[in-house]
């Protein structure tokens, strides 16, 4: 098996996996936003996608018409005490001779914040994607290969010479499975993916 010419890597829950963050930072701050936008009916919207959506919590925003920028806003923002250098992690990700791509739907001013906390610097990966304005709601929700398609032209690559890599596998691996890009699935089995892991790090173990 031929090593990938680009590695198209998402961010929450692959590059950085952090449960106590996301309780903390991510849902706490939903609630808080939807809480404050909607009160008792939003929060009832919130515990029902969380329910059928395999806790997306953040599809309420859909549904209950919140701009996401008013949810980014706070992701921006917010503390990073949680999370540690991640120097294992930056170690593997910089022997790799692919070209890395980190494809979000989190704010990428808030990605930027994350991956230098972990200990990265945002010249370690050749391009970083992630929700911006005036975006209503981030690209990657639309499960597009479209996106997938334009990373690939602007780094001249083709989908035998790519891969992706993601723990959901609607939003990260799907869409780059439809168009021929090798699949690897971190943590969960929920898709039809080409290759699992249990985690990003044993992931790259493997290069």
């Amino acid at each position: 098996m031929k090593n990938p010419k680009l590695i198209i890597f998402d961010f929450d829950g692959t590059i950085l996996s952090n449960p106590d963050f996301y309780r903390d930072i991510y849902s706490k701050s939903l609630e808080t936003i939807i809480s404050k936008k909607r009160g008792k009916r939003g929060l009832e919207v919130l515990s029902n996608c969380r329910k059928n959506f395999g806790g997306k919590g953040e599809l309420a925003l859909f549904a209950l018409n919140i701009p996401f920028v008013d949810w980014a806003e706070m992701l921006i923002n917010a503390p990073l005490e949680t999370i540690s250098p991640a120097s294992e992690l930056v170690s593997q990700m910089k022997k790799l001779s692919a070209t890395k791509v980190i494809y979000t739907g989190s704010p990428t001013k808030m990605v930027y914040r994350v991956i230098e906390k972990l200990g990265f610097s945002i010249k370690d990966f050749d391009l970083i994607m992630g929700w911006s304005e005036p975006e209503y709601f981030p690209v990657k929700w639309s499960s597009s290969s479209l996106i997938f398609e334009k990373i690939m032209a602007q780094f001249k690559c083709n989908p035998d010479q790519t891969w992706a890599v993601g723990d959901d596998w609607d939003t990260d691996l799907m869409p780059a499975k439809a168009i021929g890009i090798k699949t690897v699935q971190i943590k969960k089995q929920s898709g039809k993916a080409d290759l699992y892991f249990d985690s990003v790090q044993e992931f790259l173990s493997n290069f």
